[in-house]
């Protein structure tokens, strides 16, 4: 058995409400080892909408709305189910009983167009909502193609519905629920083109399945198991974990939910290593991110300069023109080496220099110098993101002693 799910609402098409209910509905299915094969949106339309469903009901085993069952005109979901199903939409005076009911529970009569939520597919199976107004209901496909569950928009509504009712039923229908467990390894400083011709062959096992999600200057290697039991998921994902382990060695710096500066201000703590870092291009950024993660007594120096030249002749107490003669690679270089605690680690962000360049730097542990070719700057959100993450990644590599030319990790 496999799912879709289908949000309704010309509002959502619109941006004007972000669309919290599909990935609810995503993770609710995804905890009983439902597969999700679709999602769809559509605004309120009864055609579009009726399209929609029939075309889910040709590919999906249970269609899953949201939205679209108010008492007003353009709430037409009850309509379009009736219509993709192959059913006559029909009024139920027990539902508007138990409207009428939920009304007086709110001490107020029941208006005349809250009866139009008493209408249902004829032969549906209703879902009694009794946190909201808006019934809900089960209706069969009359071809046996599916069924299609209807819920309400309204957040807490759905997700008491999902709770209550709907995953018990499909947990029922499915025979018992599977369980479905995802493990996420993370790397950084490796493309995800680069990660891709590693193990991109692994990429089209059925179960488990790996899958790849990018962000700036990290890519995520996702496997996913679905079996009976947890410990069945735990050995099936187990020798494809460590055959990905194996083929990324030191580019994965942690998992599941650990970050950058977690693990690597864990890693600095466990070496009894400080950082010293000059940074002129992302407003302390990275320095920010270590203390934020627990770890700002590990800092030995966190200087922001706006000139690295002006900088590097204050640390190095040098004469401005030797200082302003320096390319900005030795710049950075001199940067990192200056500020390199005599129990830790070296790291610049510097630049920009001429041509609009910039330049990461470290000086480490041994005598450890690594200087990367400038690049050309640009002051965007994702430039500054990639630099926190390269710079971060390169003094996690040094603190484990595996530091070595970028080119060999790009």
């Amino acid at each position: 058995m496999h799912a879709e799910i289908v949000m309704i609402g010309t509002e959502l098409l619109l941006g004007e409400i972000v669309d919290t209910n599909a990935n609810l509905l995503a993770k609710k299915l995804r905890d009983i080892g439902l597969d999700l094969y679709y999602k769809t949106t559509v605004g309120d339309n009864e055609a579009r909408i009726t399209d929609v469903l029939d075309q889910a009901l040709d590919r999906s085993d249970v269609i899953i709305t949201s939205g679209g069952l108010g008492p007003t005109v353009d709430d037409i979901t009850r309509q379009a189910v009736a219509n993709a199903t192959g059913r006559k939409l029909v009024y139920s005076t027990e539902l508007e009983a138990q409207i009428a009911a939920r009304f007086r529970s709110f001490g107020r009569p029941m208006a005349d167009n809250n009866k139009r939520q008493a209408y249902i597919p004829e032969g549906a199976l209703p879902l009694p909502n009794p946190v909201g107004t808006a019934p809900c209901f089960l209706s069969e496909d009359v071809g046996g193609r599916g069924f299609i569950i209807s819920l309400p928009g309204v957040p807490r509504e759905l997700d008491y519905m999902l709770e209550h009712t709907v995953i018990p039923l499909l947990i029922e229908r499915m025979g018992g629920a599977k369980v479905m467990k995802v493990r996420v390894l993370r790397t950084c400083a490796v493309g995800e083109s680069n990660i891709d011709r590693a193990i991109g062959d692994l990429m089209t096992e059925k179960n488990p399945t790996v899958g790849l999600a990018a962000h700036a200057g990290q890519t995520d290697v996702r496997i996913t198991a679905k079996a009976d039991t947890e410990a069945e998921a735990d050995a099936l994902i187990a020798p494809l974990e460590a055959e990905l382990r194996q083929r990324l060695g030191i580019a994965i710096y942690g998992v599941d939910k650990e970050t950058v500066p977690e693990v690597v201000g864990r890693i600095l703590a466990e070496q009894g290593l400080k950082l010293g870092v000059v940074d002129t291009l992302t407003g302390g950024q990275l320095v920010r991110e270590l203390a934020e993660a627990g770890y700002d007594q590990l800092i030995a120096a966190d200087l922001q300069p706006d000139d690295p030249v002006e900088a590097l002749q204050g640390l190095e107490h040098e004469p401005t023109s030797l200082a302003a003669g320096r390319d900005g690679a030795s710049v950075a270089a001199a940067l990192a080496r200056a500020v390199a605690p005599a129990d830790g680690i070296g790291l610049t962000l510097a630049g920009p220099f001429e041509n609009n360049t910039t330049f990461i730097a470290l000086h480490g542990p041994g005598d450890l110098n690594l200087i990367e070719p400038g690049r050309n700057h640009q002051q965007t959100d994702h430039v500054r993101r990639w630099l926190v993450i390269q710079g971060l990644d390169w003094v996690r590599r040094a603190a484990l002693g595996q530091l070595a030319s970028p080119a060999d990790w790009k």
